[in-house]
């Protein structure tokens, strides 16, 4: 599923930062900025922060492209956290900002959102590699204060560590809102019993477990319960020891709330409007699914562990772990990693969306070129998709490439005709609006995020998101009130769903 995952002239604030020495910091610093980079990146740093353009290429247009800051103006992005890595090395890392409204720098924090997930599942294999658990034991065997209820679960078929973290445990599927920091955490077994207060819902093994591939935050909670119970320790300080201080992630925080020492350095969350979040972001409970803190240049040296894994090289992780990961692709994801084979690479891909926060990461494992980006802004993911389609082009990578198509032209009544609410595959109630203009149809996804549709010529009645690429096609077959959006059916809400 599509993550759910929204002109000034070009001077870009680059802040001052103080970077932590490690195996990945071996390259030169910028004395001044005090921000990681290569003696050599200047120029592809200045081509990529002054080449911004956009997914689509509209055949018969000239393209046009954007300037970094002039795009986070225009989505109302106070500040991205930026680290391209290049040929196995962080190539550069920056925090830009385009307003002086707040002071952004290279230790200033965001949330990674779903980013966690990968993170928590590297720490398991590493308990698992050190013969600390096991990935494919019944979870219930690492949980003492929790039974999980009967469900589509059996002895010979239960929920596993392994089952939870490639998403197909069989748990009610969904993520997580947050709670404002002025509002009392829930635990994690509150979490999952799903007790008054709670805003999400409770823990069931709602189909058999291996058997279909479901996003599953609370699946997450689960298994940071059980390792928690496991190795009677929190989880923030399981990470740490496993994953964070290994990997060198010297800036980045599973802790929640957040330590007062460290609130100083948080990127404060905005709103679709350019809003502060209430009281700057919400607080996850849910750590192992949404509560990790960062940088894009420790969450780059996370991905570098993987790269340098995969290749025999020094690393945190053995070759061996991570050949057995690839080897257990399912529906074109590893373990909530998206891959992408085409053209001969390996990529390994992620995303995220916390309220206030959106971010991304990919590495391709074959050419060792990545890209890590963290905003402070519900729009995030409208700019992640431009900068690794913009970093892409300038680095020569082999994904993210941009697509051709016509433009097409279709009168008002055709487009107010497609307007409602549709439930797409099966699960996720979606709605096609107007915008303001009444020129152009919108998809608007449970979250809020936005995304505006061209119409296009093609076979069906095709639109495109410009920005991502995102195709959607309304059916003749279906009289128009059904499309296809990743392959996966909308059907038109014709009453209300209970």
């Amino acid at each position: 599923m599509m993550r759910l995952t929204t002109s000034l002239a070009f001077l870009v604030t680059l802040s001052a930062c103080t970077v932590d020495s490690n195996r990945h910091d071996s390259s030169a610093h910028n004395p001044e900025l005090g921000c990681l980079s290569q003696p050599d990146s200047a120029l592809r740093m200045s081509e990529l922060q002054n080449g911004i353009r956009g997914q689509v290429k509209f055949s018969g247009e000239e393209e046009t492209f954007k300037t970094l800051r002039a795009v986070m103006a225009e989505y109302e992005i106070p500040a991205v956290s930026v680290a391209v890595i290049h040929q196995g090395k962080i190539d550069w890392s920056r925090t830009i900002q385009y307003t002086d409204a707040e002071s952004f720098n290279c230790r200033s924090l965001f949330q990674v959102a779903s980013l966690s997930k990968p993170v928590t599942v590297m720490a398991a294999m590493r308990m698992e590699a050190e013969g600390a658990i096991n990935l494919d034991q019944d979870v219930q065997q690492y949980l003492n204060s929790f039974v999980l209820p009967a469900g589509k679960q059996t002895t010979d078929n239960p929920v596993t560590l392994r089952n939870i973290f490639t998403h197909t445990s069989g748990i009610t599927p969904g993520g997580y809102q947050g709670y404002a920091i002025d509002t009392p955490l829930p635990s994690d077994i509150d979490i999952v019993q799903g007790s008054p207060g709670v805003n999400s819902p409770k823990v069931a093994v709602i189909a058999e477990p291996n058997s279909v591939m479901a996003y599953s935050g609370g699946a997450y909670t689960l298994a940071e319960l059980a390792l928690q119970e496991h190795f009677a320790m929190s989880f923030s300080a399981l990470m740490s020891q496993w994953i964070l201080v290994p990997a060198g992630m010297t800036q980045s925080d599973f802790s929640q709330p957040l330590p007062i020492a460290k609130q100083p350095q948080v990127a404060r969350g905005h709103s679709h409007t350019g809003e502060v979040i209430d009281g700057g972001w919400h607080n996850y409970p849910e750590q192992a699914a949404a509560g990790l803190w960062s940088n894009s240049q420790d969450m780059a040296k996370f991905l570098l562990e993987i790269y340098q894994a995969y290749h025999g090289q020094e690393s945190i992780f053995s070759q061996a772990q991570i050949q057995t990961m690839l080897s257990e692709e399912r529906d074109r994801s590893v373990y909530g990693f998206i891959v992408d084979r085409s053209n001969g690479g390996l990529s390994l891909t992620h995303y995220g969306g916390n309220v206030g926060y959106r971010s991304g990461m990919t590495i391709d494992l074959n050419s060792g070129n990545g890209l890590v980006y963290l905003t402070n802004s519900d729009n995030g993911a409208l700019l992640g998709n431009e900068l690794l389609l913009s970093t892409s082009q300038v680095y020569g990578w082999r994904q993210f490439q941009q697509v051709e198509v016509q433009r097409a032209e279709l009168d008002s009544a055709v487009l107010n005709a497609r307007v409602g609410n549709y439930l797409w595959n099966e699960q996720v109630e979606v709605r096609i609006g107007i915008n303001e203009e009444h020129t152009q149809l919108s998809l608007f996804f449970p979250n809020g995020d936005e995304y505006p549709l061209t119409p296009i010529s093609g076979e069906e009645m095709d639109f495109i998101h410009a920005n991502t690429g995102v195709s959607l096609s309304f059916l003749r077959e279906g009289d128009f009130n059904t499309f296809l959006l990743y392959g996966r059916l909308a059907e038109r809400i014709t009453k209300e769903i209970e």
